[in-house]
């Protein structure tokens, strides 16, 4: 290097190391520019995990906690609170005939003297009073003969009743119905049978009840699968569940009129092909986003309202107008649908908005961050970049339910039905044997079907009892 004046020569070598120090100095400038964008990215995904609840999530109420409220996704209606015009109400009725009479005679003397027993009797008003009677059980002596032959042989007369004292259907059925149908533990389900019914049972017999229903329902199990499998619509959910304590997956498959629960070790494509129904379903299978559902030859609809909630979070949090114009489409949509008012051209002018929002959405959501270091795997993409990737390849699953009238908006039947799986963890708590859970699993499938067809719970668990289940 020389010196001439205020110029510096430099050497060939010299200069070409230079530029590869500039170039040096721009790798890195790049690469930190990109981890810099990378952590913000990550600050903005951490500081979204804090802000997501159950409005605008798929997180369970029970995780808000009381230091916010949360706004939900319905729209006011502008009806007054209660009961509405023309609303059916409900009060207490007259029973035909009532089992005991009290007679209250008119006894006394008037103001004026007369007396009150001595007068003609013009009316009675009959006012009854609905309670428990003061013994709710009843005992049965079966008295069994028996008889000695001239040959000497011994002979019994036939009776189903095998032991000295045992406890009949009746008991048995509303032990299960406490257990499996009402989620109580088993020891309180033996206090109320002590206080309320004075019959002192014991864990064995609980037991033995909810195993001999299970026995009892297998072929009502496999009517059911049969019903579901071959239903035009069905519902599909998993949900995670404690057991042998390790989590496992409840997985849901649901119609109006029927409900399957199978519990298994695993949430995806392994557990549904275990259960059999997903797999022989040839109808629109409604559900989320969960992936391995898509590996299925069914068609294929979407929950809208899991969508509603990933749009409003993605709207509020990351100021993405794109996920709130969707937002107002589909539920303009919905309301269309529940009015009947979606004609063709209402539903091609649907279709085209649609469209219209996401080509402005491609504009608006920046392209996945282009990686600098060479890495394995995928680069991972913004949570609202794979919502919009949802919303272009998932079009037609999407707008299912304005194309069929079969086709609802949401999986919301699916939900509820899980809904009785959370509550039963809650109550009584996590199943430490995996068989408990699978004998819930099917009498719970037979109580929530037999409810859906408008059956007695407790009259159709003691038809299973008896040996006559109600045909599914």
């Amino acid at each position: 290097m020389e010196y001439q004046g205020n110029h510096v020569i430099l050497t060939l070598l010299e200069y070409n190391s230079l530029l590869d120090l500039i170039q040096t100095l721009r790798d890195t400038n790049a690469r930190l520019e990109a981890r810099v964008l990378q952590l913000e990215n990550r600050i903005v995904e951490l500081e979204g995990q804090l802000k997501k609840n159950s409005g605008n999530s798929s997180k369970p109420p029970s995780s808000d906690g009381y230091a916010k409220i949360v706004k939900n996704n319905r729209s006011k209606s502008g009806k007054a609170k209660g009961g509405q015009p023309g609303h059916k109400g409900t009060t207490l009725e007259k029973v035909t005939v009532a089992d005991v009479y009290i007679n209250h005679k008119l006894e006394g003397v008037c103001e004026c003297g007369q007396d009150l027993a001595s007068l003609p009797l013009l009316n009675t008003v009959g006012r009854r009073v609905i309670d428990l009677p003061k013994k709710l059980t009843e005992v049965t002596e079966h008295v069994v003969e028996i008889k000695r032959c001239v040959c000497g042989k011994m002979h019994e007369a036939d009776c189903e009743i095998k032991h000295a004292v045992q406890y009949g259907s009746g008991i048995k059925s509303l032990g299960v119905y406490f257990t499996q149908y009402q989620h109580i533990p088993y020891q309180r389900t033996q206090e109320i049978m002590t206080e309320v019914f004075g019959v002192s049972i014991s864990d064995g017999v609980l037991l033995e009840s909810n195993q001999a229903c299970y026995r009892a329902l297998e072929k009502s199990e496999q009517q059911i699968k049969t019903a579901l499998q071959n239903s035009a619509v069905m519902h599909n959910d998993e949900t995670g569940m404690r057991c042998e304590n390790a989590l496992h997956w409840v997985h849901s498959a649901s119609t109006k009129t029927h409900t399957h629960y199978g519990v298994h070790k695993k949430r995806g494509a392994e557990a549904i092909n275990s259960i059999d129904i997903l797999p022989k379903f040839n109808g629109i299978s409604v559900h989320d986003r969960w992936a391995s559902y898509n590996e299925y030859d069914c068609s294929h609809a979407l929950c809208n309202a899991h969508l509603l909630r990933e749009l409003k979070y993605i709207h509020e949090e990351n100021q993405k107008q794109w996920a709130g114009e969707m937002i107002d489409l589909l539920v303009e949509a919905n309301n269309k649908k529940k009015e009947n008012s979606l004609t063709h051209f209402t539903k091609q002018k649907i279709v085209d908005n649609y469209q219209l929002i996401i080509e402005r959405a491609k504009i608006e959501e920046p392209p996945s961050p282009v990686a600098t270091v060479k890495k394995r795997g995928r680069i991972k993409k913004t949570k609202s970049l794979l919502l919009l990737n949802a919303f272009i390849n998932k079009k037609e699953e999407i707008l299912k339910f304005i194309h069929n009238k079969d086709v609802p908006f949401d999986n919301n039947l699916a939900e509820r039905d899980l809904r009785m799986v959370k509550l039963k963890q809650k109550i009584s708590g996590c199943f430490r044997t995996l068989t408990g859970a699978i004998i819930f699993c099917r009498i719970r499938s037979y109580i929530s079907t037999t409810r859906k067809q408008g059956h007695n719970v407790l009259e159709a668990i003691n038809a299973a009892l008896v040996g006559n289940p109600i045909n599914c």
